[in-house]
């Protein structure tokens, strides 16, 4: 989630803020500002923070040659000099070797600071420095429209005084909390929209308080309420949403009549242009699509996603929290195919009956453990430590156990090679590692497009490799 200043303003301030009068463009000016289609993607922090270390010269070159993005957001804090650093958080402990607030570092010393992606970003993410607000104007405006998301009033001061001495008004779109600030930019000729990430705020800033300050653009949180987003939509203002992750929120959105897509993941969203059959780990890179259960912008990592262990290689380390992740690479899956993969047991449990698990044909891309969800429907083959090998579907509600097949038990090391083929009327699984034993169990309930791979809470330390999906042709 992104970090919320303080809300706005008493009501009663926000009213006298928008007495103030509002010079520059007029609403249709300033559309035109900065054209967009009908449906548009954002790239969080540069590229969307799950395809590449956020807010680095990585991000934004991969998202400034994205063809699925409009938008490169970044965000913007002030250094100890008054200079603008493009840094998300308040503190620099989250993603570098060093410590302390950004706002304590000069830009000298900011410029020196080491982004240890690696470590927290994984795969082969190169380490980085961070950039400067005016290297990012500099080097990126003229190639994708940004859009710039100031932390802290001094920092909105900034991209606004450097936007304009450019001449970037047109190229560059500023974003915040705070309405004052938005106002300030609207009067330099910039695009301006309001970030709503609570209730609260929303009561606070409704749309014809906004259209009064000339501001036409909001930006709301996902997790907001279907009828407060709404209230925006019918008011005429363009709304996009942020922290969309998921197709099934991403479409209710989109029926709602939301226009702009804020999202970590902007391959996934648009659903085009990466689909692999297999070896989709073998480069240490995050496909579009790999999404753990709980995972946010803020806190990648191996509890979150898993991380890549050597070539071919992916690896769910042990934990009391269960994590699928799921694959995009494999979208969309279809009505008939074979999916294969070997999983390599690393660690066990005390617990036999612990196990890893492939989740496949689930008809929305919900996380894992969202069983209760009414829209939620698919399979999934769980091979047991104690080497039950069973086929279980996954009902809104409820899970049934269609079948159990018992292979040998699994020690530490091994590696269990499993097949599932997937037809319109059955689903046949076995292991193809010499134990010898499968089943095939009519069912026809649900043939998704998604697929998840990972292990359950309490679960053994599990690795994935030669994944593969073969398709039937069409």
């Amino acid at each position: 989630m992104r970090a919320l200043p303080a809300l706005l303003t008493a009501a009663a301030s926000l009213a006298a803020l928008l007495t103030v009068p509002s010079a520059g463009a007029d609403l249709d000016d300033q559309e035109s500002l900065t054209k967009l289609p009908p449906r548009y993607v954002i790239a969080h922090r540069g590229a969307g923070a799950y395809l590449a270390p956020e807010n680095t010269a990585a991000a934004f070159e991969r998202g400034a040659a994205d063809p699925t993005v409009h938008l490169l957001e970044f965000d913007v804090r002030t250094l100890k000099d008054g200079t603008g650093g493009v840094w998300h958080d308040s503190t620099v402990d989250r993603i570098s070797t060093s410590t302390g607030p950004v706002s304590s570092f000069t830009k000298a010393a900011f410029k020196r600071l080491t982004i240890d992606a690696g470590t927290w970003f994984g795969g082969d993410a190169a380490d980085a420095h961070p950039l400067l607000l005016t290297e990012v104007l500099d080097r990126y405006a003229h190639r994708k429209p940004l859009l710039a998301d100031p932390k802290d009033p001094a920092a909105a001061e900034t991209v606004i005084a450097a936007v304009r001495a450019r001449g970037l008004t047109h190229r560059v779109q500023m974003q915040s909390h705070d309405l004052g600030a938005l106002i300030k930019a609207r009067e330099a000729g910039m695009v301006a929209q309001l970030l709503i990430g609570t209730e609260t705020q929303a009561a606070a800033a409704p749309p014809e308080r906004l259209k009064e300050a000339g501001i036409s653009r909001v930006s709301l949180s996902a997790t907001l309420p279907d009828a407060v987003i709404s209230r925006y939509v019918r008011a005429g203002l363009t709304v996009s949403c942020y922290d969309v992750n998921r197709h099934h929120r991403r479409d209710e959105l989109y029926a709602l009549g939301v226009r702009g897509i804020d999202t970590d993941d902007p391959g996934y969203i648009s659903g085009r242009g990466f689909t692999r059959a297999a070896d989709p780990f073998r480069k240490r890179t995050w496909w579009p699509g790999h999404m753990g259960n709980g995972q946010s912008a803020a806190a990648l990592g191996p509890h979150q996603r898993g991380t890549f262990t050597r070539p071919h290689w992916w690896t769910v380390p042990a934990g009391d929290d269960p994590l699928f992740a799921r694959q995009g690479w494999a979208f969309p899956l279809g009505r008939t195919y074979t999916l294969t993969a070997a999983v390599r047991f690393e660690k066990l449990v005390s617990d036999r009956t612990r196990w890893a698990g492939l989740y496949f044909s689930a008809r929305h891309d919900h996380a894992f453990t969202d069983a209760r969800h009414p829209l939620n429907g698919g399979y999934t083959v769980i091979l047991r430590q104690n080497g039950s090998l069973q086929l279980y579907r996954k009902d809104p509600n409820k899970t049934k156990l269609l079948k159990t097949v018992k292979t040998p038990a699994i020690r530490a090391g091994t590696v269990a090679r499993l097949a599932i083929t997937v037809s319109p009327k059955t689903i046949e699984f076995r292991r193809t590692d010499g134990a010898g034993a499968g089943a095939v169990v009519a069912d026809s309930a649900h043939r998704g497009p998604y697929l998840f791979l990972g292990r359950p809470g309490s679960g053994p330390q599990v690795s994935f490799s030669q994944v593969k999906v073969d398709r039937a042709p069409r």
